[in-house]
């Protein structure tokens, strides 16, 4: 649910403005009314040094150091200093290092050689000439015409010399020119690069702990001085610039700390509850099961203030449909096993309440896999002691059910759109969005008879919510307007709501194919298994078992990513349409509370 909000106004004398600014950030309660989004001097330099702070603590922290946190001798800006230069070094270094290894590429064919000797053999009038070509271009006679020495082959290229004492010699080949070096003064070289590099990265190793810490701990500082910034610019100067006001909202939940605040510092203020059309911000509070899918709802938009939180509402079958996509015992008991031991390794809460949402999730896949009959991969029904106990026997009935519920989801979002209508407008407003219900729950149940479902029971009745809800629809799309004018809209309408509803059912057959492909795939991996096992003397258990811990670990990691995305789909697309989801809403960040 949504949590009520208040309006708060403040009235200060222009010099206490600051003091009282700094005693409201420490309360952290009073989410500011923002009336300027100009930046000072001041807070653009903070920015740019948040912004450096947060890339160096990126980097520092790729580097997974384990070395023991010391006292940094430098301040921080100093170490921040000390550091982008290291880097800075470091990318030169391997500039050079990258250009020194070209260079020994191409000399390491000709090997290491006395050039003084070239130099002496020149002094004589005897030149060498170093010739490349492609080794199917080479032409033998070469060698009896002129004192020819292959000295290599790479890669399918002729590498050699020929000495002369006229000029050069007539050869369909690439000549070489060496470089101003050696080899082996460029192996030496890299070696010096490739240890001062060492040397700055022991450094940056060593240093990484101790940097983070204090990097972290400034941009704490600098973001509450951004903050405290921010807020000095929003109050409004009043009364030839004497008084100043500042406004702001604080859920109703937390406003007897603010009062006692203001009583004890004798501030002047008014407070009024919040109005829809002033924007107020959302602070959602719910269950402990439905705070677990709050992270999944910020995913897609917060409501407005005047609307529902459907989080409570789709935190159930989103559940349930990861669920139904990794219908299997045991993928359900591995994910539970994961999010355990990845919980008591978490030091952050927003991570733990992750890994919890991940045991609902296995939790989930351990139900729809008894419902289903799989364990592994194997077929639980294959088994007489518990085939009567599954609940769904095949193919068809996953189908089946994939559309029971959506149909379902659906229903149950229209109910919540007429429930929200009929608050927000008045009842005779939400009449046509129960006549909508009514029309399609009627065609619903009357469609299940099409998939093998025995309604002979109902089947008379069905009529009557049929018609019932096509004449609200036709006479109460637009109350207040003329009946003429409603009926043509509502045929508009109903031709809108039953190949909308047909359309966003259809959507949920996703849930049919993922289940039997997962199915499927893990089926696959147990055939192979079984093959290699029976199949490969001696090493066939050991293969056997790594092929299905590889095995089945794919089908997991595939099965929770589409488990998650598909339903995450039909929640924001089916479910929030037919809801009549309206947003975005402005989250609740209290001054002083920011990260």
């Amino acid at each position: 649910m949504i949590e009520k909000m208040r309006k708060y106004t403040f009235v200060l004398y222009h010099q206490d403005y600051e003091n009282f600014l700094a005693e409201l950030q420490k309360l952290g309660l009073v989410h500011i009314i923002r009336s300027c989004d100009e930046k000072t001097e001041s807070q653009t330099k903070n920015l740019e040094l948040m912004r450096e702070y947060g890339e160096c603590v990126k980097f520092l922290a790729k580097l997974k150091s384990t070395a023991p946190k010391q006292a940094s001798p430098l301040p921080t800006k100093a170490l921040l200093n000390k550091i982008n230069e290291a880097r800075e070094e470091k990318d030169k270094l391997q500039h050079s290092i990258d250009t020194v290894k070209k260079q020994i590429r191409d000399l390491s064919p000709w090997g290491h050689f006395d050039y003084d000797l070239v130099r002496k053999l020149k002094e004589y009038g005897l030149t060498i000439r170093f010739y490349t070509c492609l080794k199917n271009h080479f032409k033998p006679e070469w060698q009896e015409k002129y004192p020819l020495k292959i000295i290599n082959e790479v890669g399918g290229i002729l590498y050699f010399v020929v000495i002369t004492d006229n000029g050069d010699p007539a050869l369909e080949a690439d000549t070489f020119s060496f470089h101003q070096h050696t080899l082996q003064e460029f192996e030496d070289k890299l070696k010096e690069l490739e240890n001062e590099q060492k040397d700055i990265d022991d450094y940056l190793y060593s240093i990484a702990p101790t940097a983070i810490e204090m990097f972290q701990d400034e941009l704490k500082h600098l973001s509450r001085e951004y903050e405290f910034e921010d807020a000095i610019q929003q109050g409004k100067y009043e009364a030839e610039n004497t008084i100043r006001l500042l406004s702001g909202w604080i859920p109703v939940s937390l406003e007897q700390g603010l009062k006692d605040f203001l009583e004890k510092n004798n501030i002047i203020y008014v407070s009024e509850d919040a109005k829809a059309e002033e924007n107020p911000p959302i602070k959602l509070r719910n269950n402990w099961f439905a705070r677990l899918f709050e992270p999944i709802s910020k995913m897609y938009m917060l409501p407005y203030y005047d609307e529902f939180d459907l989080t409570p509402f789709f935190a159930p079958f989103f559940a349930l449909f990861f669920g139904f996509c990794n219908a299997d015992i045991g993928y359900g008991i591995v994910i539970i096993i994961l999010a355990v031991i990845l919980k008591l390794k978490m030091k952050n809460q927003g991570m733990k309440d992750i890994m919890t949402l991940l045991m609902i999730f296995g939790t989930a896949s351990i139900i729809m896999g008894w419902v289903m009959g799989s364990a592994l991969a194997f077929d639980l029904k294959t088994i007489p002691a518990i085939k009567d106990k599954i609940f769904i026997q095949d193919n068809n009935q996953i189908f089946n059910y994939a559309l029971l519920l959506g149909a379902i989801q659906i229903l149950f979002g229209i109910a919540i759109s007429a429930v929200k209508t009929m608050k927000k407008n008045g009842f005779k407003f939400g009449l046509s969005t129960i006549g909508t219900w009514l029309l399609l729950f009627g065609l619903t149940v009357l469609g299940s008879s099409l998939l093998g479902v025995n309604i002979s029971k109902v089947q008379p009745y069905l009529k009557y919510p049929i018609y019932i809800g096509l004449a609200m629809i036709l006479l109460f799309n637009s109350p207040g307007k003329n009946i003429i004018l409603n009926i043509l809209n509502g045929f508009w309408l109903l031709y809108q709501i039953v190949t909308g509803y047909f359309g966003d059912i259809l959507s949920y057959i996703r849930l049919f194919a993922l289940s039997v492909s997962s199915a499927i795939l893990g089926f696959v991996m147990n055939s192979i298994g079984s093959q290699i096992a029976h199949g490969i003397p001696i090493v066939g258990p050991i293969i056997f078992v790594l092929f299905m811990l590889f095995g089945h670990t794919l089908n997991i990691a595939l099965g929770g990513l589409s488990g998650f995305v598909h339903p995450l789909r039909l929640t924001f697309v089916e479910f929030y349409k037919n809801a009549a989801f309206a947003g975005p809403g402005l989250e609740y960040k209290p001054f002083g509370k920011k990260e």
